[in-house]
């Protein structure tokens, strides 16, 4: 526990040096908003179980199905970043030539397939026809073109975040980030609050972040948000 409030009181006293500050050189006050990119209510993901669950009822602790090294492997979900039930949102909306289908606000970050085989994690909104997603079919995952792409109003979005930081939803693998340029650095930042997950779970407390909750941006991500945005903007996709 004690890691914990350590961390908490370290961004707490980032956030009241950097984030009451003027600097006209970091982002203009609009732009310090919360902006979290999500799933479409419509979404679904597997659990390790074989069973299919809508990710608006995904809870603390639930085993879920992601990728590594194109491997199907087991991840638990944390606590949802973002959680908004009644509230609408513009998804950008993307099919592939093997069937899958999956929306995403514009800043949330989704893998295409690059020169050599290697992930690449883009913003929705940057996905073009002909861009390869992972998909998984039949157990594996393959590669499939982007074959139809729209932008919809839909209502309802959330945002789990796994231990691994990747998603499979709609049988597509996903980032569980958004609004930042770099998956990977996002991964790492989130470092200590998976640590203290794991250590919570250990201890028997089953919802260590309060999940549960009404809906909203959790505090976590107010927090981290505000401070990086006054630190190094630039590492944000920023409207």
């Amino acid at each position: 526990m004690y890691f914990f409030q350590f961390t908490i009181l370290y961004l707490v006293i980032i956030y009241f040096c950097y984030g009451q500050t003027t600097d006209t050189d970091g982002a203009d006050a609009q732009s310090t908003k919360v902006s979290v990119g999500c799933f479409s209510s419509d979404s679904s993901v597997m659990l390790t179980n074989g069973e299919e669950k809508q990710i608006g009822y995904l809870q603390t602790g639930d085993e879920i199905l992601t990728v590594d090294d194109s491997a199907v492997i087991p991840t638990e979900m944390v606590f949802m970043l973002d959680k908004q039930t009644s509230k609408q949102a513009k998804f950008y909306t993307f099919i592939t030539d093997s069937g899958h289908k999956i929306s995403l606000t514009g800043f949330h970050l989704i893998p295409i397939v690059s020169p050599k085989s290697k992930i690449n994690y883009i913003a929705a909104r940057e996905v073009q026809l002909g861009d390869q997603f992972y998909v998984l079919i039949n157990g594996h995952m393959e590669s499939s073109s982007v074959r139809n792409i729209t932008i919809e109003i839909k209502q309802g979005y959330f945002a789990p975040l796994t231990l691994t930081g990747t998603i499979l939803v709609n049988d597509i693998l996903a980032s569980c980030y958004a609004s930042v340029k770099n998956h990977h650095w996002a991964q790492i930042f989130m470092t200590p609050f998976r640590w203290y997950y794991k250590l919570a779970r250990l201890m028997s407390v089953n919802d260590p972040f309060n999940n549960n909750r009404i809906d909203g941006i959790h505090w976590i991500v107010k927090i981290i948000y505000r401070m990086v945005i006054h630190i190094r903007p630039m590492t944000l996709q920023i409207l």
